[in-house]
Parts: structure tokens; sequence; C-alpha cells
């Protein structure tokens, strides 16, 4: 270990100390790792826990079959495929993202500017266009953070980035509307008055992101780079909350003013600097993790590909556990390279399902999905 992962380590266990009544002892339920039987990626980038009568399995977007999968988390078998088709009336080949799982269906968004969903022979069944709102948007897209939610006959969106970051004016950012919906009965899209917060470049220019998670009625987004989670009613179509979730290990967000020299300056940028990631519900103990991510700097110069790996499985990993009305619970922090939250992530019965496949760890391996499912003491 360097110095200056070393100087790291201490300043996270500072923290720690010094923040004792937040800081959350883990209780780890189990561990385990399954063997896919088809070729996989060991960290999946869009993943989803299904929990039936008849078992656990994994919904799951395969980038190496290009298919979606739905596999058994107990033995790794190939449970059900639905092949996607790339031409013809079904493509997918535009597709910008899979948008989530609703019961025969599977959401989807897709370039120029549409949502729509089709069934498990991959057939697409509907598909409707977005229209632009205030500021002519060119993306919009989906993830396993960034699922289409629907309520009632309204598709509720999320367009988090800037169309023009660089060259933009600060007053810009009060047009670029965060949520849109689609009414699947009058065929018509609407954009909400949110917007990240007024003073949210008031230090610089820092980048466009966020996740969000659904409780209820409700939606719950949470910027990448701001400490205040918004809450949107879906039923009265209005922000109805705003709450400082602050973690005491994030304050130095990333700035930027320019467009980076280099793709390694970009990176570098990036890694030095905190950030917050996901945000996911917890419908059995009703409650939110919200992950984040210390920035981290070696005392080594660092490749390009080292820089990319670290940026995708980040040094040090960490979570806030939120109650239902986001006040902070606690917090944890996992050893160095102790898991991948950037994505592979999600809450069943048990626990909180968190990848053990950091690619940048000694254990790291690449032949089988590893996990390990913890649960914290929401009463402290």
């Amino acid at each position: 270990m360097n110095l200056k992962t070393i100087f790291i380590c201490f300043l996270l266990w500072s923290c720690q100390k010094k923040q004792e009544s937040k800081f959350m002892d883990m209780k780890v339920v189990k561990e385990f790792k399954i063997k896919p039987e088809v070729f996989m990626a060991p960290n999946i980038a869009y993943v989803r826990l299904v929990e039936s009568d008849s078992g656990q399995f994994l919904f799951l977007l395969n980038h190496i079959s290009k298919n979606l999968q739905f596999i058994s988390l107990k033995s790794g078998k190939l449970v059900r495929e639905i092949e996607l088709q790339y031409d013809g009336p079904n493509s997918m080949s535009n597709c910008t993202g899979i948008a989530g799982l609703e019961n025969d269906k599977i959401w989807a968004t897709f370039s120029p500017h549409s949502v729509g969903y089709l069934n498990f022979e991959g057939e697409i069944h509907f598909k409707k266009n977005i229209t632009p709102g205030e500021v002519d948007i060119t993306y919009v897209g989906s993830d396993f953070h960034k699922e289409l939610h629907k309520y009632n006959d309204k598709v509720f969106g999320m367009q988090p980035l800037f169309m023009n970051h660089h060259f933009m004016e600060k007053a810009s950012i009060q047009k670029h509307s965060l949520i849109y919906s689609y009414n699947m009965g009058t065929d018509q899209t609407k954009w909400y008055d949110v917007y990240y917060a007024e003073d949210y470049w008031d230090d610089g220019k820092k980048p466009s992101e966020f996740s969000w998670a659904r409780r209820e009625n409700k939606l719950y987004i949470a910027p990448w780079y701001d400490h205040v989670i918004q809450v949107f009613d879906m039923q009265k179509e209005q922000l109805d909350n705003r709450v400082a979730a602050k973690s005491d290990y994030i304050s130095d967000f990333s700035y930027v003013d320019k467009i980076p020299g280099s793709r390694e300056e970009s990176l570098i940028n990036r890694l030095s600097h905190d950030l917050y990631g996901i945000i996911l519900y917890d419908k059995y103990r009703d409650c939110f993790y919200r992950f984040f991510y210390p920035g981290y700097t070696d005392d080594e110069d660092l490749s390009i590909e080292k820089l990319s790996n670290f940026n995708r499985s980040r040094p040090f990993t960490g979570v806030m556990v939120l109650d239902k009305g986001l006040n902070v619970i606690g917090e944890h922090v996992f050893d160095r390279f102790q898991v991948h939250a950037s994505s592979n992530v999600f809450v069943g019965e048990e626990g909180l399902y968190l990848s053990l496949n950091n690619e940048n760890s000694p254990e790291y391996d690449e032949d089988h999905l590893r996990y390990m499912v913890v649960q914290f003491d929401l009463e402290k």
C-alpha cells in the first residue's frame, strides 16, 4: 500500500472517529458466488433482482450476447432469454437503454427521443416520441438507476444532462427540466418545473447527472454532484420536498469550467474529487441507500487504462442509509476495492446485495458473479 493510499485510509478512519454517532456497523448476512451458464461480464450494467414463489432470478442485459436474460441466482442457469432484434420492425438498434421490467413488459428508451416497451418475444408493442421542452434535447436515455416509472396513464422519465454544458450560462440551468412524462391516454408529453438548484454553479461548472428511486407515488431525485435530494410527487405532478442528505465524506465536487485538455486530465479530475452515486429504495425495510465515492489520488502516474478502471470501480465506496423522510441514519465506508457499486447492486428480502467484483481487487473473478448481502441496524 503506497503512502497516498495510507493517508486516505487514515482520513477515512479519522472521519469515522469524529462522527461515531453516524458511522454504521454492517451485518454481513452471507457471501456467495455463482458461475453463469452463459458468458457474461462479471459486473452487469443493467440488472434487477426478481423474487417470486419459484425462486430468485437476475433480470439483466447481457452486453456480450446483446440479449435480455433471466438467470437463476442460485444456480446461474439461464432460465429465459429474450432475443433482441437489430433490424426490421422490432429493431433495437436505436435503443438508448433498458428502462424497467413491468410484469410482461420491458420498458426502453430510444433515439430519436422516444419511450416504449417490448414483450418477452422481443416484439416492440409500444413506442412513442417525447417532445422536447424549453431546451432542444439531443438524447433521452435510461439505465438501471434511470428507469421509467409508470403512474396511472403516465410514464415518467428523466433527462439529467445539460445539452450544452461548456457553452451555456448559469441562468440556463433553470431551463433544463429534469423530468418529463408521456400520457398514454392523450399522446402528450409534459415537462415539469424541476431543475438543478439555482446555486448549482455558484462555485464553478459542476457536471450534470443524477439517479432516482421510487417510493409509492414519489420519485426521489439524487444528484451526483449535490447534497440535496428533491422529491417529486407523480400524483400532484409537482415537487413535494427538498432535503439536504449530506455525507460527511463528500465535500469536494468536481468542476469542469473548460473542456479538458485530454482524456487523462478528464479521468484524473473525476477520480480525485468526491461524488455521489446511485440511490436505491429498500421496500422491505422502508429506507434508502445513497452510495458515494470519496476522491482518490495516487502517488504513482496511472495509465489511462488504470484511471478508467479506478473510475469504473472506485477505490473507496461508501453508503448512506436514509429513513423514509431522508434523514441520515448512518454511513458505512467499505474497505479499499471491497465492492463494485456503480452498477450490479440491488435490494432483496434478505438485504442489500453488493457485487464483490471490484475489478481492481486481487480477488476479482471474471468467471463468477460474487455478492455480499448486508443489513444495517436501522434502530440506532
